[in-house]
């Protein structure tokens, strides 16, 4: 009886939680999402986007969590909380944690020239035909202070292109060290760049000894029990079948099904920095251990060193040294609001001032729902900055 008494209690919660009705905080005050999903309803019936998932933490509990809209617009597949994504670039950050927990264990060091671990990245060059003065560290790799070619520059998408198609990580970061010169001295200018996190990826896979994509599952996924979350590829063909078509916006404002990408043999090339799969539940876990302070369960995950160091903003541009981008700072210099967002149409945040966090999961092209993004993160933050007063 106690045991059928927890699961209605349970449902209840879940169900109060998704279609936005007063929810009471262990604090004992009261939230009411009826906003927010009054404007998930009003994307889904204007086909701002397609759908998604939408979780709020506060407080270290749930107190937001829904699908909305479709998977699949034509076969009306509804979008489930437990929906898998393409995060794109918060692929970034999650990387970089795994680097961090190298580093603690002796395998890496952050603020070294790569050329300790890339030989081949000690004699670069400048597009000027200047010698640079050194190779990038992994915290400017990390922070887009590396020097390296701009996702917005010619060839600077690779992930793309034919020649990177079915080759080793190894290949493909061979070929920038050789023929992609820097457009910058290494720490001195911020150009956000998907190749820099490769690099990273591939000095991950020197220090380690071990493929890219197993480092990801050994140093986060198996110790904070994100089962769901792993770079995309054939090992995970099964979760494949389960994820949401991926949408464009057409001239004419009719959402497209983008083209299909290729699903990539194991261990071969994919964007370090933007193919990773995860869940909303996945990176619940993750993004309360950074709430926590680099704590999961009680017990460290990352070290309090690690931790102070990954929350340090870089000398150049609004990334911390974790990767994620520093929102908002206080007035003691450390952040107050920290996120990242990825291109697939998806964004996750953590509000240190107000003990939030959030994650909205789309896959609806980034570019084309950057309203939709803006005006939900603020329905969601007023939330908590007007009801809470």
């Amino acid at each position: 009886m106690n045991r059928l008494r927890s699961i209605v209690l349970s449902s209840l919660g879940l169900f109060l939680c998704s279609v936005g009705i007063g929810i009471s905080t262990a604090s004992g005050a009261e939230l009411d999402f009826g906003e927010v999903r009054a404007y998930l309803d009003q994307a889904i019936d204007e086909k701002i986007v397609a759908g998604g998932v939408v979780l709020v933490m506060h407080h270290d509990e749930i107190v937001f969590e829904t699908g909305f809209g479709y998977a699949d617009i034509q076969k009306k597949t509804p979008f489930q909380v437990s929906t898998p994504v393409v995060i794109a670039s918060i692929s970034k950050p999650m990387l970089a944690t795994a680097a961090f927990r190298l580093a603690e264990s002796g395998k890496l060091q952050m603020n070294v020239p790569i050329s300790k671990y890339l030989p081949e990245f000690g004699t670069l060059k400048l597009e000027s035909g200047s010698d640079v003065s050194r190779a990038p560290t992994m915290i400017e790799l990390f922070t887009h202070t590396s020097g390296m070619r701009s996702d917005y520059a010619v060839g600077g998408r690779p992930w793309f292109a034919d020649w990177t198609k079915n080759q080793p990580l190894s290949f493909v970061v061979a070929k920038y060290a050789r023929d992609f010169r820097l457009r910058s001295e290494p720490g001195t200018r911020f150009a956000y760049s998907g190749i820099g996190t490769d690099v990273a990826a591939r000095v991950m896979e020197v220090a380690d000894g071990k493929f890219r994509d197993e480092i990801l599952i050994q140093e986060v996924c198996i110790p904070l029990g994100m089962d769901h979350t792993s770079y995309r590829s054939e090992v995970s063909a099964t979760t494949e079948t389960s994820m949401p078509k991926r949408y464009y916006r057409a001239k004419d404002g009719r959402l497209l099904v983008q083209r299909q990408r290729d699903l990539p043999a194991p261990n071969r090339y994919s964007a370090s920095g933007g193919s990773i799969v995860s869940t909303a539940g996945d990176l619940a876990k993750w993004l309360t251990m950074y709430r926590d302070g680099g704590v999961h369960h009680g017990r460290p995950f990352l070290s309090e060193e690690s931790y102070r160091a990954m929350m340090i903003s870089a000398n150049v541009g609004k990334a911390a040294q974790g990767g994620f981008f520093i929102r908002e700072t206080g007035a003691d210099g450390k952040p107050k609001v920290i996120g990242h967002t990825g291109s697939s149409g998806t964004s996750v945040w953590i509000d240190f001032d107000h003990d939030v966090i959030g994650i909205m999961l789309t896959q609806t092209a980034a570019k084309d729902s950057l309203g939709f993004r803006a005006e939900l993160e603020k329905r969601i933050h007023q939330c908590f900055t007007m009801q809470l007063q």
